[in-house]
């Protein structure tokens, strides 16, 4: 017999299977905040009435984590998006805020999440509050009555947690923040999600995890998405090179097939271009020891200073670690160079600061700036911050001139962040500066940039040949070149952009060379561009050294002050 639809106070437990990741009741990565967030009611016995904010990263799982917790507790999710509650007037929305609340009662016992509570309680402008909008959340949240036999349990989920208003984040009772998941809780996500799909013999888990450093959900939804498209993007143009039609396609997708480790390293690539248009997205850069050439003292200290921690942590548990190391030294020596070559060898993200654009003109905005590098860089976890120009982000407090003293309550910032590193052991920091002689002097204590490592120029011909040959290993040259004759050509002392320049010169002569045989039809634009011993003599002829006799004199006196310190 047939009968209707009724209402149910209780929701029947669904049948899930353990092998979703989506409809797991314990998901991979999220399973401590789905502990702490059943805790919650459990604890009250869903007696009276009770609020959560839960903060995390955009695509880090929270309304996941959230249906999870309802599964287990069985309870109805009544989703409200707030930005759907924002109207033209205070009134307006006042009366949407509540009438949300009134309808989840109806579905007691349930969780009404409020998505992106943020936005309740600003202005149209949002350049400030709405205080009527804030005082009825409020009121919504402490004042609800205590009688009700099924209270609701009431959680706002944001991206931004500094941009609720302070009135409306005092009113939640707990507060539940998702970190970025560890390289085992990365490695476990990996493995659920890709649990029913195809994967080659040489992919590894392991080796993905510590690639994906700083990745959430979200990231791992599209890398998996990404991979499959480079997969059958690869099998198309191995089987099909004259393409598909749009219906074979979709049957050949739904079809099937095995993704390789290839397909991921493509999908990686293409998810960090995107992550670097983002604003300071942290990105394992691609520069490796042969793009450096010389500098093998300096590369034997940093690489002790930051490899060792990372490769015997055991042999460092005191903690007794340095974590902040200084370069300084003429300009064009290779400071940037060396710290991307580090990154890459120890397979660490690389968050590149300039020291610049941080400062803002609006109170309280620069420190906040400084703050968001370094959390930035832990949830990137193992992560090199670099700094460069670090004397115009940290110059000598109570000498920066500045009416509003921002910069030395940056230098402060920026002290405090130095000394909470000491908890993080996979973040470390460099800095680069052409004038370690204005830098405030707290920043060089034992803690903070204690170690000092500096980056000369290449005054002897065998430094300066490693330097061109590793500038010119990607050139095509002619036969006749000998680099060695080039060198002693030039003047005797060059800095590693000096050489850089030579190289560019001489390439700018080659591409003037084949233009001209082009028009003249001497030459193909098919055939590879060949730099030749002329070209070299002629750019060394007007090439000039970037660092006089004077300054090298100064650097060397500034050398010698910090070695005696």
């Amino acid at each position: 017999m047939k009968v209707g639809s009724t209402k149910s106070a209780v929701p029947s437990a669904p049948a899930y299977n353990s092998h979703e990741f989506w409809s797991s009741l314990s998901p991979a990565g999220l399973s401590d905040v789905v502990k702490q967030l059943f805790r919650i009611p459990s604890s009250n016995a869903l007696s009276r009435a009770g609020s959560v904010l839960l903060s995390g990263p955009s695509g880090s799982g929270k309304l996941m984590a959230v249906r999870a917790v309802c599964s287990c507790l069985n309870l109805h999710l009544f989703k409200v998006d707030c930005v759907s509650l924002c109207s033209d007037t205070s009134g307006a929305t006042e009366e949407k805020v509540q009438m949300a609340f009134t309808q989840a009662q109806q579905y007691h016992p349930c969780v009404l999440l409020l998505k992106d509570v943020e936005v309740l309680g600003r202005d149209r402008d949002r350049l400030g509050e709405d205080a009527r909008v804030i005082a009825t959340l409020r009121q919504l949240l402490l004042d609800r009555d205590p009688a009700l036999s099924h209270p609701v349990l009431v959680i706002g989920t944001t991206c931004k947690p500094q941009d609720i208003p302070t009135d409306v984040q005092t009113a939640f009772l707990h507060e539940v923040k998702i970190e970025a998941p560890s390289e085992e809780q990365r490695k476990s996500m990996l493995s659920m999600l890709t649990a029913s799909l195809p994967l080659g013999k040489e992919v590894s888990l392991s080796k993905l995890a510590r690639r994906t450093a700083g990745f959430v959900l979200g990231d791992f939804c599209a890398l998996l998405s990404y991979s499959s498209r480079a997969a059958c993007t690869r099998i198309q143009a191995l089987s099909f090179p004259g393409g598909l039609s749009e219906e074979v396609e979709r049957d050949f997708c739904t079809a099937g097939f095995p993704v390789l480790e290839e397909d991921f390293s493509v999908a990686l690539d293409q998810l960090h271009n995107a992550h670097s248009q983002a604003v300071g997205a942290p990105k394992i850069p691609s520069v490796s020891w042969q793009d450096v050439g010389g500098l093998q003292e300096v590369k034997k200290e940093i690489l002790d200073t930051i490899q060792l921690p990372l490769e015997h942590p055991e042999l460092l548990s005191l903690g007794l670690c340095r974590s902040g190391l200084l370069l300084y030294g003429p300009p064009g020596t290779g400071k940037t160079l060396l710290a991307k070559a580090v990154a890459t060898t120890c397979a660490m993200t690389f968050l590149s600061v300039k020291g610049p654009e941080l400062i803002n003109m609006y109170v309280g905005q620069s420190e906040e700036n400084v703050r968001n590098v370094f959390t930035r860089a832990r949830a990137a976890a193992p992560c090199i911050i670099f700094f460069d120009e670090l004397d115009s982000l940290a110059p000598s407090r109570g000498r920066s001139g500045d009416s509003g003293g921002v910069m030395d309550r940056v230098v402060s910032q920026l002290l405090a962040e130095l000394d909470g590193l000491h908890s993080t052991r996979e973040v470390f920091v460099i800095g680069a500066t052409n004038r370690p002689d204005l830098l405030d002097t707290a920043l060089l204590r034992p803690g903070r940039f204690d170690k000092l490592v500096y980056v000369g120029i290449n005054e002897d011909r065998e430094s300066q040949l490693q330097v061109l040959s590793a500038v010119t290993r990607k050139f095509k040259l002619d036969p006749c070149v000998n680099l060695t004759t080039i060198l002693e050509k030039c003047p005797a002392q060059l800095t590693g952009a000096d050489i850089y320049a030579l190289c560019s010169d001489a390439m700018m002569c080659a591409v003037k060379r084949k233009v001209e045989w082009i028009e003249e039809g001497l030459d193909t634009e098919s055939s590879a561009l060949i730099l030749t011993m002329e070209d070299f003599l002629q750019a060394a002829a007007s090439l000039q050294p970037s660092v006089s006799e004077q300054e090298l004199l100064r650097y060397r006196l500034i050398q010698q002050k910090f070695a005696a310190c």
